[in-house]
Order: structure tokens, then C-alpha cells, then sequence
């Protein structure tokens, strides 16, 4: 597949409120990532176009969405070249927008990527955000870095050392733009993490850093004590 080199963007999830005439809990925010592969017509203008492309039918659609990016692996893989990632109210919200796509839009919009790029809705991946600590300074940049962490609880660690780990680690400045957001899969992966953690920075600077920091910390010997992680790598571009 071929490789495509993207700059990157920070957002935030924010859970919203279903409102009624009785007070309801708040529904989650769902952040959905949808796998991509490149066709032979892949160009960075191309791509540009069915961005605005996009877009306009998002915004005329009156669809609920927080936002968009996309994501490049900074390591290959077989699976995609890209992700295209959407950012949801709700879950309802999500399966309101894709009923509306499904029905109005996703015709049309199979002809304008031919052979620019293609995705299987099999390959549409939602999680519930669970948590989120904000950066402590917050930028204009469109770009970001970060990093996934599937995990599972080693012998004799559960939820609640993960709760212990997180207030630990939001008690250390690792860089200021530094975030990170704990996510929960909708659907049923093979195997099935205890967790998702996802490490968000403004740029590879800042990534490099707090890594540094990290891996001359404690809560490097803690991460490996508690968790068996695999990590993947990416950088991305907000979209919408």
C-alpha cells in the first residue's frame, strides 16, 4: 500500500447531554476510526478534494459530529494507509449519521473516490470515551502526535490500579501540551483490551519528551508491573 505522509491535529471529546423533560445521565462521546487504503489516483490534491467534498455533505447533512482527522501510522501497515476519524456526540447521534450517509450520500460518494481510495464499513471501528485529562496549555495547531495503548491487567491488577496509575500520572507535567483519553471498544475485538489509553501531544517534540520523561520515571517499572500493553503509533490531521 502506499505511504502517505500527513501533518497532524489536537482535539478534545466532549461528552454531551441528552435532554428531556426528566434529567438523564449524560451519554458518552464516541470517537470512530474507519480504516482507508490508497487507490492508484492517490494524491495529496485528490485527497484535498474529497476533504471539502466531504465536508459539504456533513454540513448540509445538519448531522451531529464534534469533528474529524485523519490519522497516518508512522509504521506501515497491511491493514490500511490511513484512518479517517470521526468524532461523535453520542452514540445515537453516530448511528443517525451513518443512516442518514447510507441512504443520502454514500452512492455519490463511492464514485468520487474511485481509485483515489476505498474503505469496507466492516472496517468501522467505534469507542466509547470514557475519560479525558485536557492538556494544561491548549494550541492552535492543526497537527498532532499520539500513541494507542491496548492493554490488558496483569495477575492481580484491575480498574482500580488503573484509576491509582492515571491520578499518578495526571500529578506529573510530562509537556504541556501533553492529554490523554481512555476509550472503550463498542464492538468485540479479538482479543478484547482491558483498556484503551490514548496519548495525545501537539507534535513529536513534545512526544519525544514526555517519553523521555516517562522512561526515566517510576511509572515506567509500574506500566510493565500492572499492564501488557501493544502500542501503535500515529500522525494525523484534523479534518473538520
Amino acid at each position: 500500500m502506499n505511504k502517505i505522509t500527513l501533518s497532524i491535529l489536537t482535539t478534545l471529546f466532549v461528552i454531551s447531554c441528552s435532554q428531556s423533560s426528566q434529567e438523564t445521565a449524560p451519554e458518552q462521546s464516541v470517537v470512530e476510526y474507519v480504516w482507508h487504503s490508497a487507490g492508484a489516483d492517490f494524491t495529496a490534491q485528490n485527497l484535498a478534494k474529497l476533504i471539502n467534498e466531504w465536508n459539504q455533505i456533513i454540513t448540509d447533512s445538519g448531522m451531529a459530529m464534534n469533528g474529524a482527522n485523519i490519522l497516518t501510522p508512522t509504521v506501515s501497515s497491511d491493514n490500511y494507509d490511513f484512518i479517517w476519524v470521526m468524532k461523535w456526540p453520542s452514540m445515537s447521534a453516530r448511528d443517525a449519521g451513518w443512516d442518514y450517509w447510507m441512504k443520502n450520500a454514500s452512492e455519490q460518494w463511492s464514485q468520487s473516490i474511485e481509485g483515489i481510495m476505498s474503505f469496507d464499513t466492516d472496517n468501522a471501528f467505534a469507542f466509547n470515551v470514557i475519560d479525558f485529562t485536557p492538556p494544561k496549555v491548549e494550541t492552535n495547531s492543526e497537527s498532532f502526535s499520539n500513541r494507542f495503548h491496548f492493554c490488558s491487567f496483569n495477575e492481580g491488577y484491575d480498574s482500580s490500579s488503573l484509576d491509582t496509575f492515571k491520578i499518578d500520572v495526571d500529578s506529573t507535567l510530562w509537556s504541556d501540551t501533553y492529554w490523554h483519553v481512555t476509550l472503550e471498544p463498542t464492538f468485540n475485538p479479538d482479543p478484547r483490551p482491558d483498556f484503551v489509553w490514548l496519548d495525545l501531544w501537539a507534535n513529536n517534540s513534545d512526544k519525544d519528551e514526555s517519553l523521555g520523561k516517562f522512561m526515566q520515571s517510576e511509572y515506567a517499572n509500574r506500566y510493565i508491573e500492572m499492564f501488557t500493553c501493544n502500542t501503535a503509533d500515529f500522525n494525523g490531521t484534523v479534518i473538520r
